[in-house]
């Protein structure tokens, strides 16, 4: 599979000119991107109150030869909205935007990075029915199982609303989706498995060689686009670092394009954000930036990236390039945007004596206390159902309550005709080992 007219990448940079460093102007930016000989600036966009301003950068894009690539990433509330109603907001927002820049911008990219927030975490429960290990970090997503299957159906449902929306209003339209890189290939097995449909296969890079992960998305038959990628931390270890390290990523870009269809890449980013010190988010510009005594910001020299990627691209002949003019592919005939249900067996038996004690994280307590208690482990749904309410109220002791007046607790402990000084003592052997 190859890029239909490219001689070179399409090469592009990233910028936040709707939230980010007042005083420096749409046309200040797009003139930047311009010159390095980028075609495309991708922004972010989260609401329908930047649509005004979408629609000048739009403009003001065209007048330089600069197409504009929104992430559309929606201001949602993953941990408290229910599923329907977080595919209800997505769609509405996607509806809303595409159709009304479905002649000037054919490709939007859906979502950012989504799948972090599903990741499996230190001590929740797997679909298996096996509690992930305590002493271990956020799983590497380089497997299905290593996203936590609540809140996956979260993700799931906003990504389904951001590409159903846009295939209704034009089917033609490029939809790019993905993950933010590292080990999360098997986010997007989770998104076949759920029917969701795109075109283009996202992928982010901070370091290191990414073959091994364009070799997995070759296999996925769409055409990739790196949307974001920089040194590691930008220039936060010295600018030359940061201009070296650019042009052996840019390179190695190049040699990738042809046999794993690589088709854009766009750096992240255009300006510093110095705002964000001394996180390495203050570092990753192209640009320095510098507060004025007005509270705005003004550029502040260019870094030698800035000089080292423009010669990179130049020497590449990356003109001939548009983001509509490459690789078209297509969802398999069968794939329809239903979400998949996680097969997740019935009981699962458990052991006080293997728990690990020394991790005090929700996740565990809520474990502790349904084999306390009930004695099996929760569904992954009912660890985070209620992870999700001692976020609210901390304290464990709701949680005990519910499980203690449940029908499951009283089916099985509880029978006909106990007393007061029964109920009580069943208690104290419950919950503390012993009679009272």
């Amino acid at each position: 599979m190859t890029a239909s007219c490219a001689a070179d990448l399409l090469w592009g940079v990233n910028g936040h000119p709707f939230t980010a460093y007042p005083g420096i102007s749409i046309e200040q930016q797009l003139d930047y991107v311009r010159d390095l000989g980028m075609k495309s600036y991708r922004v972010n966009i989260s609401s329908l109150d930047s649509a005004t301003k979408l629609a000048e950068l739009v403009k003001a894009g065209k007048e330089r030869g600069v197409e504009i690539l929104p992430v559309i990433i929606p201001d949602l509330d993953l941990d408290n909205e229910s599923v329907d109603d977080l595919y209800a907001q997505a769609y509405h927002l996607a509806s809303t935007l595409v159709s009304r820049f479905k002649d000037d911008i054919r490709v939007w990219e859906l979502g950012n990075e989504m799948e972090n927030y599903a990741i499996l975490m230190p001590c929740e429960m797997r679909d298996s029915g096996i509690q992930y290990n305590c002493s271990w970090g956020p799983a590497s997503g380089t497997e299905t199982s290593h996203y936590f299957s609540p809140r996956w159906a979260k993700v799931s449902s906003v990504l389904r609303g951001l590409s159903d929306a846009t295939i209704a209003v034009d089917p033609t339209i490029r939809k790019a989706m993905g993950t933010a890189g590292w080990g999360h290939r098997a986010a997007f097995t989770r998104m076949l498995q759920d029917g969701i449909r795109w075109d283009i296969s996202v992928w982010h890079l901070y370091g290191g060689d990414p073959e091994e992960a364009f070799k997995f998305l070759a296999t996925l038959g769409r055409p990739i686009w790196l949307t974001e990628f920089n040194h590691a931390g930008g220039s936060q270890e010295g600018e030359s670092q940061q201009a070296d390290g650019l042009v052996q990523m840019m390179t190695l870009l190049r040699r990738y394009q042809s046999p794993y269809g690589l088709e854009a890449a766009h750096l992240y980013e255009l300006l510093d954000e110095p705002y964000w010190a001394p996180s390495y988010e203050a570092f990753m510009g192209l640009v320095r930036l510098k507060k004025r005594g007005d509270g705005l910001w003004a550029p502040s020299g260019r870094k030698p990236a800035y000089d080292a990627v423009k010669k990179t691209i130049a020497n590449g002949n990356a003109g001939s390039n548009s983001p509509t003019a490459s690789m078209k592919s297509s969802p398999p005939a069968d794939q329809t945007s239903v979400p998949r249900v996680p097969s997740i067996s019935g009981s699962h038996p458990c052991s006080l004596d293997a728990f690990d004690k020394s991790v005090f994280n929700h996740a565990n307590q809520i474990a502790y206390a349904y084999c306390l208690i009930l004695r099996r482990m929760p569904s992954p749904a009912e660890q985070w159902r209620e992870v999700v309410a001692m976020k609210k109220d901390p304290s464990i002791f709701p949680t005990l309550t519910k499980m203690l007046l449940s029908v499951e607790f009283r089916t099985d402990n509880q029978p006909v005709g106990l007393g007061n000084a029964q109920f009580v003592a069943l208690l104290y052997r419950t919950l503390l080992g012993r009679e009272p």
